[in-house]
């Protein structure tokens, strides 16, 4: 699990166009709310492989596949706290029905 609570932290996605992704993410909801970190807003957490079991569905917010390119995502939202949310991706080849 990579858990990215400030922008440095996004160079430690392998995933090539996650960590585009990610970046932009990031430096918009620094232009949004006028911040320089992401401490009081929330983090990002990218799982891998053997982490499917931290994905939990019945706690998002929020859920979509996200399709960047060739890689594709399970991405959901997880409202921890008023103004704080966890963005949890999970490649979507690890999915198990």
């Amino acid at each position: 699990m990579i858990k990215i609570t400030d922008f440095s932290e996004v160079n430690q996605v392998t995933f090539t166009k996650l960590r585009e992704h990610l970046a932009k993410k990031i430096l918009s909801l620094f232009e949004e709310y006028s911040v320089k970190n992401l401490e009081n807003i929330g983090c990002f957490v990218v799982l891998d492989v053997t982490e499917y079991s931290m994905f939990d569905a019945a706690e998002m917010e929020f859920l979509e596949v996200l399709k960047l390119e060739s890689e594709a995502y399970l991405h959901g939202v997880k409202i921890i706290d008023d103004g704080y949310a966890e963005d949890i991706y999970l490649p979507v080849e690890v999915i198990k029905c």
